[in-house]
């Protein structure tokens, strides 16, 4: 792989296929909505009431894994994207405002099922963390990979202290992935696991 020159370029290096499979999986086991998956499901296990706990899970997974993933996938073909990305920075704005209006739906589910605060806190943030990214991106391709692991790596710290800090290691893979996949820039992926940290951080203080 060549050395990096400029953090503002897309990797101009070739892949073996093994970098290439292992890339590709890399990208699918880390795509947002499957972490928020694992991530809701592991922290709802804390909450004291088994049927908050269910109902928290449930809608959860609806709105915060199901619905995401069937509108960027809808849109990532309708873009003619064949392997389930948004390529192209202008193509985002439908699905991200298809994943707030889910992600909505979630917080107002939770707030009526009366969630524990970890899992309401880490709604809302994804709502609106959803939300300044869309703005972000039409100006800039902000990686939302980079960013939707931060925010399960903070909540399960906080959750399973210290082992949840494991999470940590994704970050470099998840960076080298989507660089050798010319997804994004250093750069891109830099901003978004500091943004994910930052807006992450703000939303467990205030509410968790």
């Amino acid at each position: 792989m060549r050395m990096l020159h400029d953090p503002t370029h897309l990797y101009e290096g070739a892949l073996t296929p093994r970098a290439d499979k292992a890339s590709r999986i890399i990208s699918s086991l880390t795509y947002a909505p499957v972490l928020t998956a694992f991530m809701f499901i592991l922290i709802d296990l804390k909450a004291a009431d088994t049927a908050v706990m269910l109902l928290t899970t449930a809608s959860a997974l609806v709105f915060a894994t199901i619905l995401p993933i069937v509108i960027v996938r809808y849109h990532s073909i309708k873009a003619g994207n064949t392997d389930g990305d948004v390529v192209r920075k202008e193509d985002r704005m439908k699905p991200l405002l298809g994943g707030i209006l889910s992600y909505l739906l979630g917080v107002a589910s939770m707030w009526l099922i009366g969630s524990p605060p970890l899992s309401f806190a880490m709604m809302v943030s994804y709502t609106v963390s959803t939300v300044i990214v869309l703005l972000i991106s039409t100006k800039w391709k902000i990686s939302i990979h980079a960013t939707g692991v931060t925010g399960p790596t903070m909540a399960l710290s906080i959750a399973y202290w210290p082992w949840g800090l494991l999470m940590l290691l994704l970050i470099p893979l998840v960076a080298w992935a989507r660089y050798v996949r010319r997804k994004h820039t250093p750069a891109q992926l830099i901003g978004g696991f500091v943004y994910g940290f930052l807006i992450t951080g703000f939303f467990l203080w205030l509410l968790a």
